[in-house]
């Protein structure tokens, strides 16, 4: 009996000492947060957020939300954890940038800020952090991916208010592709979002990012199977996977239509966290 409560005192005080790795995903509407043992999930939940604190992936309020993410995770057994966070979906823009000449440019991410108007991005890229990873191929192609610099810093004033180190961040589409690659063939594949309120088509070629488009609502079905369908009839997918959503509602596209099977939980995270894995 005298061991036992003296590991629960010591508890807590391991917990600082060592604190534990916590997958989190940052939304509008909630926080959404894994840890894992080894390959299994310790603890997974997901924390509503009052509306107006987080608007376009961007905290409105840091110090309210801080104080929300530090209590919880106290709560939860993990104060003063190392946090690595996948953005909300509109705090990044990404696109996938064939370079042309078929040649790598010697300097890429100053070719890609003076041609941003070319690539409709949502915002512009002079207050934006920038990142280029080369992608596989005969023709020379990257992957960009870029955060506003001062969104970044609020969610990094979040954190910091929370008592948590925010050690990495990444795009929710990057996280959504790494997670679900295993179980995509060749040719064109389809990652599917099926919300109420927004629905998401992630494409992939040979496993590769191609693009992302927005849908309407999967509430709406008329509407939502007409724009499934003018997407399918243009790039021919292979095979869809629909990771949120009912799958019956994909059926428009014309392919091969299957729900995500092994991944438990919520996809991003795993996506997140397969990257430190594989280290």
């Amino acid at each position: 009996m005298v061991l036992s409560g003296l590991e629960d005192q010591l508890a807590p005080l391991r917990s600082w000492l060592f604190p534990r790795r916590v997958y989190l995903q940052l939304e509008d509407q909630a926080f959404t947060a894994m840890v894992l043992d080894g390959e299994s999930v310790a603890w997974q939940e997901r924390v509503p957020l009052p509306e107006g604190l987080c608007v376009n992936g961007e905290p409105q309020a840091v110090e309210a939300l801080g104080d929300l993410l530090g209590d919880w995770l106290v709560e939860r057994g993990f104060p003063g954890a190392r946090v690595k966070a996948v953005l909300p979906r509109d705090a990044t823009a990404w696109r996938v940038i064939e370079w042309p000449d078929a040649a790598w440019p010697e300097h890429p991410e100053l070719v890609v800020r003076e041609q941003q108007q070319e690539l409709d991005l949502p915002w512009s890229l002079q207050d934006a952090d920038v990142f280029l990873e080369p992608l596989p191929g005969a023709q020379p192609r990257s992957l960009l991916v870029a955060v506003q610099r001062s969104l970044l810093e609020a969610w990094i004033a979040v954190c910091s208010q929370a008592g948590v180190a925010l050690d990495g961040v990444e795009a929710l589409q990057v996280c959504l592709c790494r997670a679900v690659q295993q179980q995509l063939g060749d040719g064109v594949q389809v990652v599917l979002q099926l919300k109420p309120d927004q629905s998401w088509l992630l494409a992939l070629a040979d496993g590769e990012p191609l693009g992302e488009w927005s849908l309407p609502p999967a509430a709406d079905r008329e509407t939502f199977a007409s724009a499934l369908k003018g997407w399918g009839q243009r790039y021919a997918p292979r095979a869809a996977l629909v990771v949120e959503g009912d799958p019956a509602l994909a059926e428009a596209l014309g392919c091969l239509i299957s729900g995500l099977a092994s991944v438990d939980g919520v996809p991003a995270l795993w996506g997140l966290a397969e990257a430190e894995q594989r280290r």
